[in-house]
């Protein structure tokens, strides 16, 4: 079977052709774990389609595969634009009286526009935690489905705004998705879809924000024609600054006619040098990591557990070089992460092993200054702090990116 029939682009159609970056195997970033492995993995095969541009993964893993194992996995989305976004939504719809929030990162926008006289609803997951299984992202997700949402709007009625951020870069069919918020909207009613824009980890080569719980990577571009196939007009595409990567939010006002057949755009050079360095990056990362690690393999921490770090470790095949997994979530202590092979310690412990020489950061640029001033001690004996992440001055990356 030839890769166009295998696999098709989850946003226009056509075949993936064009070869994919391919990660092999990779554990699955929540599976945390008493032991060092909990047995789940997924592939991770990222290609761009050649038609309409969508970086995607190939083959999106199952809900069930992807569902936690343990209660606490809970993940955070930007909200300080909030304020200015609350303003730019109800300018489209002034006379906004009811609003629908369809995902875990709903609460922060509901509480603004409640505040503005808006009757905020917020949609509860009503799948049961079952063997151990925690349901989370996998089954919001999940419930972007138009039998689903028709169910709902027979039960709570339809809304004049619906709110769906990070979420749709989640789902493995993001047209239908989009086209079932329509059955909790009312007529003129906007739909708020925010996602994270993938430019800037693309442009830096940087592979960590490559995650088997999205099936979607997207551009202002593709995130606009995702609205147009779907049957919206695009009535705002704002882009909310971040210094990893930027939020993109998109309202949008359902319309009847059909969009334009877009032609071929051809692979773009931003995904080809992504796919392309990837390889040589690991391989003298690799080496990198294995000098600093000392014989003993005993002299480098990672600072902050999670999925970002999760997948640096694990893609660049270097977890097993981290003497210390450090994180002071009291929930992570004591856990492996999923291809690690030591456990979760807090930063007491970091502070006290007078083996560490290097300390890699896996935290937000805008806390990274607070963790420096918890580990000044051990700066001031000389341990070397650098980040992972690619686009920061202090990345351990820095020069091995062309």
């Amino acid at each position: 079977m030839s890769p166009e029939s295998s696999f098709k682009c989850r946003l226009c159609g056509c075949g993936l052709s064009s070869p994919p970056l391919s990660l092999g195997r990779q554990p699955v970033c929540n599976g945390f774990a008493p032991r060092p492995a909990d047995g789940r993995s997924a592939l991770l095969d990222i290609a761009e389609c050649e038609t309409c541009q969508l970086v995607q993964l190939r083959e999106v893993p199952a809900p069930d595969l992807l569902r936690p194992r343990v209660p606490w996995i809970r993940y955070r989305e930007p909200e300080a634009h909030l304020d200015a976004l609350t303003d730019t939504l109800l300018g489209f719809r002034p006379a906004t009286q009811t609003a629908l929030g369809l995902g875990p990162f709903e609460q922060p926008l509901l509480s603004r526009l409640a505040a503005r006289g808006v009757a905020p609803v917020a949609l509860e997951l009503d799948i049961p935690a079952v063997d151990g299984c925690y349901p989370y992202l996998e089954s919001w997700q999940a419930a972007l489905d138009d039998d689903h949402l028709a169910a709902r709007a027979a039960q709570l009625g339809t809304f004049d705004m619906v709110s769906c951020r990070y979420l749709v870069e989640h789902t493995p069919d993001p047209v239908q998705a989009l086209r079932a918020l329509k059955r909790v909207l009312n007529p003129g009613g906007v739909v708020l879809i925010e996602v994270p824009d993938s430019s800037k980890f693309l442009a830096a080569r940087d592979y960590c924000f490559l995650w088997e719980e999205h099936s979607c990577y997207f551009v202002e571009d593709t995130l606009r024609r995702l609205a147009e196939v779907s049957g919206y007009r695009v009535l705002a595409l704002l882009r909310y600054p971040g210094a990893l990567e930027d939020a993109l939010a998109a309202v949008l006002t359902p319309v009847d006619a059909s969009p334009a057949a877009a032609s071929p755009l051809g692979p773009s050079s931003l995904f080809q040098a992504y796919r392309d360095n990837f390889a040589s990056i690991r391989t003298r990362l690799r080496t990198r990591l294995t000098a600093l690690a000392g014989p003993g393999r005993d002299q480098i921490a990672l600072f902050g557990i999670g999925h970002h770090a999760i997948m640096f470790g694990n893609a660049f095949d270097v977890a097993d070089l981290f003497a210390l997994a450090v994180d002071d979530d009291r929930d992570k202590g004591g856990f492996f992460p999923p291809g690690f092979s030591v456990p979760v310690i807090g930063s007491d412990r970091l502070l006290a092993d007078e083996r560490i020489t290097t300390c890699l950061f896996a935290v937000a640029p805008h806390i990274e200054g607070k963790v420096r001033e918890k580990l000044a001690p051990l700066a001031a004996r000389g341990v070397q702090f650098r980040s992972i992440y690619a686009a920061l001055d202090n990345a351990i990356t820095k020069d091995l990116v062309s």
